[in-house]
């Protein structure tokens, strides 16, 4: 599914890519930069975390959590 967020930084419209993936049995979220850089998402007891990267904005975190979390409500509420 394709997100589009505000970069906390800088403001700057982003569109991303999130798919879903299998995380050591868990489900997260694959998430593809336009450059096609990703990493993977992974909520536990209700806490977002990046499980594949270090240097990740928790900022730029919440802001697709936030997003994630409003497609699955759409989506469960249909």
């Amino acid at each position: 599914m394709r997100i589009t967020i505000q970069e906390p930084t800088t403001g700057t419209v982003m569109n991303l890519d999130a798919e879903t993936e299998d995380y050591n049995g868990e489900q997260a979220w694959r998430i593809i930069f336009p450059e096609k850089d990703s990493f993977v998402m992974l909520q536990k007891e209700g806490d977002w975390t990046v499980v594949d990267e270090e240097d990740i904005n928790p900022d730029l975190i919440n802001a697709i959590a936030e997003k994630l979390k409003a497609k699955d409500s759409y989506v469960h509420e249909t």
